[in-house]
């Protein structure tokens, strides 16, 4: 298979990267070959690092000792690389093993989905077939109920089936059960009911299996999950780290010097490597050997359950297919179905074959009708035809031998059709049929059905649509050919669709002339004349007062004849008379009709003339604003998609600053937190401090009766002086010890600096212990809670070892007393001793003795044994008493000890506390002052802290005054309640402990954590609001200067404006100045390109702006003073500094300017034409207007130029103001900057202003 668990095919082989085999015997069901184990790896034990060091004061030794171990560790690290890529190799083949069963699951797992999908279409299928027979099953008898009581005829006997009985008595009427046999019905009503429950359990099984065969995929698919794989590369990098660090630390050692410091570091470093380095590498080295056994271990479980998986597999494909196959041939018997269904379907083909009789009969009909006309006609076509002949042969005469032959003639035969013979049904039986049915609950998609069919008997057939549209898609022999078969009312009913069609389309033509008529007649109105009457242009010549020469012979000739002829004949000369005075006065009325008819066709011309112009007029403006539309369309679209670019730098911004806010606000709850978990860390170390004062005052107690002990240790200290000598001997030794060669000083701190250095090399050795310091930390915390327990024991034991102290003293007095009796009964002893040596040398030397003598010796040996008895009895006594005070010393010395230790736990304890207190006064101060930097300001009133603003308490005297009273920040009054643990007594910490929690519990931490959150979100809300408010304004600032990007400035000017320049009346400089209001002395400088002598006005945009003084100084200590020099000369030069003949001390700008290309003209309005109409006159005066306070110039000019020239207005520039733009009036196209009344008293008396000023006034003409 492929890696995507398809099977292989042999076209497609060469293109497979990787593909899957399987030995059959191994994964079928019953396997036949064994399943062979690979064997464990050997075992591996690395050897022991080199430890061995000749002389630790010779260099060349230690070099030996790293040399030898850097070999050492190269030599593990080429073993563990050979081990690493057993693990990588054994890894690999099972990574395989794991994947084959991968593909075969993929494999597995598509055929399940096939399945699955098959089954869901068998389920809808069944479901709907099972739905159907419960229907079927549910509602016969009541469909046969409604056949009984449905009339039907009797006379379609094909449409009984064979099975069906036929009554011999049938009449000609019957119902509609008299077509379904009702016993058959019953029987496939029964079967039916055991097939449907059959098959309903037959699909439940299949379901069962289907889930069955899908749980075993998923189980098996879970199963089979891959395990992780270790990858010994890490272990193998850190061994070789390890292995490169030892190798970098002996080639460091080989260029050191020979000296006791560098045999230190390299004492250290060997340490080191002793203690750490070499363990890791021996450690490493062994979880790499585990790991190659647990990768064989993998690889042999990996081959076992790859087998059991594909074994599984197999079981599961196998049984997969018997349930496909089952599938495939799920089947029911449908003849009792379709017998059942009898019942239902009869009503719909009873009227389907009604349906069928009345278009039969129809049909019928109308073919006969066809078939008659079709006959006469072709009749009638004969009879011509024959006449014709006859007429023909009649005049050919003798001509012809040939007889008149018959005309062709046509029969039509009309032959009925085999088969039965269908009765006669009108469309009165169907709709009788269908108000039956209608009636009949439950029958109503067969009503519509049957509905549905009776009105198709009056759709057209295919062949009558297309002679319908046979003008259109055919032809005149298409029409020709059909118009035969034509019936009346089909053609009738055609014709009225066509009509319907026809007034629609007439109606849409019609709206589409009215709308062109409105725009002809609104064209019309633009160009008629104001009057609305159109004259003849040709003028009408009046009327001659002179009559008609021929009127006037007529009427001598009638007057004539009326004298000579009779009343007949002058009745007729006036006719005549009277009709050539018509005949006249109709000649000049179509005279006077031609003219206004000729004067109305010109006129006609001209306004069509003038539309068409108009048009053109129109179609330019619109292709000019088309083509500034898509100017303006790619400027706009460049400027969205740079918007676009800076909404989402924006965005990214706002991100950024939302994420910073979140983190700042956690950070400030995090804060919060800690400050209420150090407050109440410091509330319990404060009930710690209550407890620890009340051991205290317990152990003050103590401490006076230990006071007495003390003195005992200063004699102890005496001592100490005494062994300070012989520590000093110690060390001396520890020093021979630590540097046999060296002498050790006489001096104790220079003996101490010694053995410091020698301990450097020691210190190595504590680097190993911090694991031991660590462990003895927890040792020291637990031994913590055992000295407190110790301590509970101590006050336990206290009265005890008073009873003790007591027992002790009379021991001791006992033991005194036993010893004096002791020492008497020795002395006794030894009394009677001498006593019986000299009677011994008496009776020795020969005194002979009585018996009284040897008596007495009897006693006194028995005396000496009593005493002797006696005194071993008390030595004993002495030793048990010796050793009981021992041990009640040694309990002493531990009391001590335990009194000494719990104190300095107290005393670190209220050091402790003492802190604690510091830090939540601090930090109660650092949440005050972070109160007032956010504006907030807190008051007590009556000790009960509340957050207000600090511009409200400002401007609320109530406040103010309470804050001026109670205080604002919750300050101690006294600083030594800080230091309430080192009270003296216990009623004094008492008392400086409740001020000081008191003193603490006026700040509310819940108050200020609602006042900063509060803030934050008003800080939220503002931003978020001027966020808002900034891209409104930057929307409005880039509408704003794109807008005025096309207008012209004139109150004030900077690089990028739109100027009007206008020439001044100064003619021999040549100067033009920028139309303005209120921003006077801005000079044009002049360019070849501009040709200002062809001119009389200049649209230019500025490129620069340079601001310049007048400074006529310069000029007059110059070499030409001589001023008609510079009126003979060409104009004045660019460079100098007035070259435009400005007062001094004048401050004045010169403008560099290219300019503005023409654009199109704007487009008119509604109404409005781009021809004009008519000329318009205008006239102009050139008398000047005298300005009404002419003082203020002239007192300017009569300044002194040094003045002038010192003057702060000559200094300062003037204001150039950045225009918001959009802010026109309007819809000029003029920018107006903001003006002041200073600004216009100084436009007036600005004597260039008034120049250019009468130029305008003067009219074009003056320009030039």
């Amino acid at each position: 298979m492929t890696a995507r668990g398809k099977n292989v095919k042999l076209q497609s082989l060469a293109t497979e990267n990787e593909i899957f085999v399987y030995d059959r015997q191994f994964v079928s069901e019953q396997r036949t070959g064994a399943l062979l184990e690979l064997p464990s790896p050997e075992p591996f034990t690395p050897e022991n690092p080199p430890d061995t060091l000749a002389n630790q004061n010779s260099l060349q030794a230690w070099k030996d000792l790293y040399m030898a171990r850097r070999s050492w560790a190269l030599n593990l690290n080429t073993k563990c690389t050979q081990i690493t890529k057993a693990i990588d190799q054994h890894n690999e083949r099972t990574d395989v093993i794991h994947r084959s069963v991968g593909v075969a699951l993929e494999n597995l797992k598509s055929h399940v989905g096939n399945l699955e999908q098959k089954l869901q279409e068998a389920q809808t299928w069944a479901n709907d077939l099972l739905r159907e027979q419960q229907l079927a099953l549910g509602g016969w008898q009541r469909g046969f109920a409604h056949l009984e009581s449905i009339p039907a005829k009797k006379e379609f006997p094909f449409l009984r089936r064979p099975m069906t009985p036929r009554m011999a008595s049938d009449g000609s009427s019957g119902t509609l059960k008299d077509y379904v046999d009702l016993e058959q019905t019953k029987r496939a009503a029964s079967q039916v009911s055991a097939l449907s429950a059959h098959f309903s359990r037959h699909m439940d099984e299949i379901e069962k299996a289907v889930g069955d065969v899908a749980n075993q995929t998923e189980t098996l698919i879970q199963e089979a999950q891959i395990p992780p794989i270790e990858n010994a590369g890490g272990l193998l990098e850190e061994i070789e780290t390890i292995a490169k660090k030892i190798s970098s630390d002996y080639e460091h050692i080989l260029s050191l010097p020979n000296t006791s410091k560098t045999l230190s570091s390299i004492s250290r470093m060997a340490l080191n490597h002793t203690e750490d380095l070499l363990p890791s590498m021996v450690e490493i080295s062994l979880e790499m050997q585990n790991a190659l056994v647990q990768a064989v271990k993998d690889r042999n479980l990996a081959m076992k359950s790859s087998v059991q998986h594909m074994q599984t597999i197999s079981a599961i494909e196998s049984r997969l297919a018997s349930v496909q196959a089952e599938i495939a041939n799920l089947d029911v018997d449908g003849d009792a179905f379709e017998n059942l269904c009898v019942v239902f379907h009869i009503p719909v083909v009873y009227g389907s074959v009604l349906i069928e009789a009345v278009r039969r009969r129809e049909w019928c009909d109308k073919v006969k009708t066809d078939s008659l006309a079709l006959a006469e006609e072709l009749a009638v076509f004969r009879d011509e035809e024959q006449r014709r002949r006859k007429k023909w042969m009649k005049n050919m005469g003798s001509f012809l031998t040939i007889t008149d032959d018959g005309t062709p003639g046509v029969e039509v035969d009309l032959r009925d059709g085999k088969g039965p013979e269908w009765p006669q049904v009108s469309r009165t039986d169907i709709e009788t049929y269908l108000q039956d049915i209608k009636t009949k609950d439950g029958m109503e998609l067969a009503a519509q059905e049957l509905t549905q069919l009776y009105k198709d008997l009056d759709a057209p057939t295919r062949q009558q649509r297309r002679r319908a549209k046979a003008f259109k898609h055919g032809s005149v022999i298409d029409m020709g050919r059909s118009s035969l078969l034509m019936r009346g009312d089909e053609m009738v009913h055609s014709l009225r669709e066509e009509k319907i069609k026809l007034e629609e389309k007439l109606k849409g033509s019609e709206s589409r002339v009215r709308r062109l008529e409105d725009l002809l007649h609104r064209s019309s109105q633009v160009s008629r004349p104001a009057s609305g009457h159109f004259g003849p242009d040709v003028p009408v010549s009046p009327a001659s007062p002179r009559p008609d020469p021929l009127s006037r012979r007529s009427s001598v000739s009638s007057r004539r004849m009326s004298s000579n002829n009779t009343p007949e004949d002058k009745a007729l000369v006036q006719r005549i008379v009277a009709l050539e005075a018509q005949l006249v006065a109709e000649r000049e009325t179509v005279t006077k009709l031609k003219r206004e008819a000729d004067a109305e066709r010109q006129s006609t011309v001209d306004k069509m003339e003038e539309v068409q112009s108009t048009k053109k007029d129109l179609m330019h403006n619109l292709e000019a604003q088309q083509r500034e539309f898509e100017g303006e369309r790619k400027f706009l679209e460049s400027e969205a998609h740079k918007l676009k670019i800076k909404l989402e730098e924006v965005e990214e911004e706002l991100d950024r600053a939302m994420d910073s806010r979140d983190q700042e606000k956690h950070d400030a709850e995090e804060k919060i937190e800690q400050l209420q978990s150090e407050l109440s860390k410091a509330l319990e170390a404060v009930e710690e401090a209550k407890t620890l004062r009340i051991q205290i005052q317990n152990h003050h107690s103590e401490s006076s009766k230990l006071a007495d002990q003390n003195k005992e240790l200063l004699d102890h200290i005496d001592q100490m002086d005494k062994l300070q000598k012989d520590h000093i001997g110690l060390l001396q030794g520890a020093h021979l010890q630590l540097s046999p060669s060296g002498a050790p000083p006489t001096d104790f701190a220079q003996l101490v600096k010694a053995i410091e250095v020698l301990s450097e090399g020691l210190a190595i050795h504590a680097r190993g212990s911090e694991q031991k310091a660590v462990d003895l930390a927890e040792e020291n915390q637990k031994l913590s809670e055992k000295i407190s327990q110790i301590e509970s024991v101590v006050e336990d034991l206290k009265p005890k070892l008073e009873t003790e102290e007591l027992e002790k003293k009379r021991v001791l007095e006992l033991l005194n007393h036993e010893k004096s009796g002791h020492t008497a009964v020795r002395t006794e002893l030894n009394e009677e001793r001498n006593r019986l040596r000299a009677l011994e040398t008496k009776f020795s030397a020969g005194e002979t003795g009585t018996d009284a003598l040897k008596e007495r010796v009897a006693e006194e040996e028995k005396k000496v044994a009593a005493l002797t008895e006696k005194l071993t009895i008390i030595d004993a006594q002495t030793r048990t008493f010796e050793e009981e005070r021992l041990q009640w010393e040694r309990k002493l010395e531990k009391l001590e000890e335990a009194e000494k230790n719990s104190r300095s736990y107290l005393a670190a304890k209220s050091e402790w506390a003492s802190e604690i207190s510091k830090k939540l006064y601090a930090q109660i101060e650092v949440m005050t002052k972070m109160l007032q930097q956010l504006g907030f300001t807190i008051v007590l009133q009556n000790h009960i802290m509340t957050i207000q603003r600090t511009s409200k308490v400002a401007s609320n005297s109530v406040l103010a005054d309470s804050v001026a009273c109670s205080g604002i920040l919750p300050t101690l009054e006294n600083p030594d309640l800080l230091l309430w643990t080192q009270a003296a007594d216990k009623e004094e910490e008492l008392s400086k402990y409740n001020a000081f929690m008191t003193a603490m519990n006026r700040f509310d931490v819940n108050n200020f954590a609602e006042a900063v959150v509060k803030r934050v979100k008003d800080i939220e809300t503002v931003a978020r609001k001027w966020q808002k408010e900034a891209r409104a304004y930057r929307e409005k600032y880039h509408r704003a200067q794109g807008d005025s990007h096309d207008k012209i400035a004139y109150r004030s000017f900077k690089e990028g404006d739109l100027a009007l320049f206008l020439p001044t009346r100064n003619q021999a400089i040549r100067s033009w100045a920028a139309f303005n209001v209120g921003a006077p002395h801005y000079f044009l400088r002049e360019q070849d390109v501009h040709r200002l002598h062809t001119r009389d006005w200049l649209l230019a945009r500025i490129s620069k702006v340079e601001e310049r003084v007048v400074d006529l100084s310069k000029t007059m200590n110059g070499i030409n003073q001589d001023k008609r020099s510079v009126d003979v000369s060409d104009g004045a030069s660019i460079e100098d500094d007035n070259p435009f003949e400005l007062s001094d001390g004048l401050r004045w700008y010169l403008l560099d300017a290219s300019e503005e290309k023409p654009r199109a003209p704007s487009t008119p309005g509604l109404g409005k034409s781009t021809v004009a109409s008519a000329h318009v006159d205008a006239k102009g005066s050139i008398r000047l207007k005298r300005m009404l306070n002419g003082d203020g110039a002239t007192k300017t000019l009569a300044r002194s130029l040094d003045s002038r020239r010192n003057s702060s207005a000559s200094k300062r520039g003037v204001p150039v103001p950045t225009l918001p733009r959009g802010e026109s009036s309007g819809g000029d196209n003029v920018v107006p900057a903001e003006g002041d009344l200073d600004g216009q008293a100084r436009r007036e008396e600005a004597p260039i202003f008034d120049e250019v000023r009468r130029d305008l006034l003067s009219g074009p003409s003056n320009l030039t």
